[in-house]
C-alpha cells in the first residue's frame, strides 16, 4: 500500500509528461542529433547521414533502419534528427507507456489488507493440491 502512495508521489515530481529517465536517454539522444544532417526528404521519409552511415526515417509509420525506435519507443538520435528538420518536438513521438498518465493507471486501484484468515469464508470447493512432480525426459543423471 505504502508503495503506491510512493509511486504516486513520485509521478507528481515529474517535470515533463514522460518520465525522467526517459527524459534523460531522450536528451543524450537529442545530444547525438547534432552532429547528425538530413540529406533527403521526401514523402516517405528522411535519410539521415552521419559520417558513413545513412539511415532512412518514416514518421508517419514511425519506422527507423536501425529499428532502435520500434524496440524502445524513444526516438533515436536521427529521428529527433529529422524532427529537428520539420520543426516537431521529440516529446511528442515518444511512445505511450512513458507518459505520466499510463504511469499513473497502474497505480489507481488499491488492494485493500484482510486482517486475519479467520474473517474468509469456508468453502465446499476442494483444497488446491501441488501437482505431482513429472520426470523431465532427457540424457540420464551420471551415477
Amino acid at each position: 500500500m505504502s508503495r503506491t502512495v510512493d509511486m504516486t508521489r513520485f509521478a507528481n515530481t515529474w517535470i515533463c509528461d514522460i518520465s525522467p529517465m526517459v527524459r534523460h536517454i531522450l536528451e543524450e539522444n537529442e545530444d547525438r542529433a547534432r552532429v547528425s544532417k538530413v540529406l533527403w526528404n521526401d514523402d516517405v521519409g528522411f535519410k539521415i547521414g552521419e559520417g558513413e552511415y545513412r539511415h532512412t526515417v518514416d514518421l508517419s509509420s514511425r519506422i527507423y533502419s536501425c529499428r532502435t525506435w520500434q524496440l524502445r519507443g524513444i526516438p533515436y538520435q536521427y529521428v529527433i534528427c529529422a524532427l529537428y528538420h520539420i520543426e516537431q518536438e521529440p516529446e511528442s513521438y515518444v511512445e505511450h507507456w512513458y507518459k505520466k498518465e499510463t504511469f499513473m493507471k497502474a497505480y489507481i486501484h488499491f488492494l485493500q489488507p484482510i486482517s486475519n484468515m479467520k474473517i474468509c469464508p469456508e468453502t465446499n470447493n476442494p483444497k488446491i493440491e501441488p501437482s505431482e512432480p513429472k520426470k523431465i525426459p532427457g540424457r540420464p543423471a551420471r551415477n
